[in-house]
């Protein structure tokens, strides 16, 4: 007969998860799942923001209903790119010096110290990364003119792979050591990077084929111009990363925002060729006024909505999620604007969206193995 010690120790040697059988399945706690929703709704809202602009550029017929036709307010261009997003900066930016105080309540200290420093690599890289983000905006802007959204926005998201390429070029593997090199995960690492890069450039590929087939110039444009936002974004990661570590991201932000609004205030007061130039029809005005007032304001709760989720769940996981824009670009543009793709743009689009999302999941797998090394 077993005694009441012997009892005791014995429920002691049985695996705790043995003993907690009987109990309900472990919850997600509701901060993580919260973060995932937030996350979730910052990359819908970016999504939807895409569809406004290329209406912005294009008419187009809303849900599909024939006597419910939309856009076309100006013509899509170099010129107008750069008139459409100073526009909006001159929303953004306002409302980004407000929201930022609240957000982060050093954001003036922390600007003024910085601009006192006089730490003039520092200046130069901010200065250069506010430049890439801005030449990043009106390409994707003057490609979402010219190709349908998911289109563009799937192209534009050869930016991680462009990121990973050059990061590698500039910085190389100065963390590891010769013989660490050939160890079983920085091996896995490496094939698995090779193969995304494979899928992504494959996948871009499919899909900007009917753009480039079409023989039409624009359509060709669209698809370059799309190419080099990625390129000009990736460029900006780059860069940012160097130099935030040196200052918040957000009076960080705030500072990318106000040099956007200055650079595209310049270029606007250039003497550029006729066919660059901005132009809207006097009747016109007004809508792109208010269209792009309701930019600025998406923009800004996005970033909100984004810099929250943030806070929940960290930048690794919601830069997971985001990779998920392509996707929500495409399927907001059919249910919205009735801009859909065929079966080759499709499987590009599954390709391009699986091999970034696989690639972030692969940093942040590298990240924990090496907090546990």
């Amino acid at each position: 007969m077993v005694s009441p010690k012997q009892r005791s120790a014995a429920d002691k040697a049985i695996p705790h998860q043995l003993t907690r059988s009987h109990k309900s399945p472990v919850k997600i706690p509701n901060k993580i799942l919260i973060g995932v929703l937030l996350a979730l709704l910052s990359c819908l809202i970016l999504s939807f923001q895409n569809i406004i602009i290329y209406v912005i550029f294009n008419q187009s017929w809303l849900f599909g209903i024939q006597n419910v036709q939309v856009g076309g307010l100006v013509a899509p261009g170099f010129g107008n790119s750069l008139l459409i997003l100073w526009l909006k900066m001159l929303v953004v930016v306002p409302l980004m010096a407000f929201v930022a105080r609240l957000l982060y309540p050093s954001v003036w200290r922390d600007i003024r110290r910085c601009a006192l420093s006089g730490d003039l690599p520092l200046f130069g890289q901010v200065v250069a990364s506010s430049f890439f983000l801005f030449l990043s905006q009106v390409l994707i802007y003057l490609s979402l003119g010219l190709i349908q959204p998911g289109v563009a926005i799937t192209i534009f998201f050869i930016y991680p792979i462009v990121t990973v390429i050059l990061t590698g070029l500039l910085f190389g593997n100065r963390t590891h050591l010769p013989l660490d090199l050939f160890s079983p995960h920085l091996v896995r690492q490496h094939l698995v990077r090779a193969l995304v890069i494979v899928g992504v450039v494959g996948g871009a590929l499919l899909i900007s084929l009917p753009s480039i087939l079409a023989k039409e110039p624009d359509s060709a444009l669209g698809v370059i111009a799309a190419a080099g936002a990625g390129l000009s974004f990736a460029v900006y990661i780059i860069l940012t990363q160097v130099s935030a570590r040196k200052l918040n991201p957000i009076p960080y932000s705030f500072i990318n925002f106000t040099l956007i609004l200055v650079f595209s205030s310049l270029s606007l007061s250039f003497p550029l060729d006729q066919s660059w130039r901005f132009f809207a029809e006097p009747t016109q005005r007004m809508a792109v006024y208010l269209s792009c007032l309701g930019l600025g304001v998406i923009t800004l709760v996005s970033y909100l909505v984004q810099n929250f989720a943030i806070r929940l769940i960290g930048g690794r996981p919601a830069g997971i999620i985001g990779s998920t824009a392509p996707v929500l670009t495409t399927v907001l543009a059919v249910g919205i604007i009735q801009q859909g793709l065929g079966l080759q743009e499709i499987i590009g689009l599954f390709l391009v969206t699986l091999g970034v999302v696989t690639l972030s999941m692969e940093k942040l797998r590298h990240q924990s193995w090496k907090r546990s090394q």
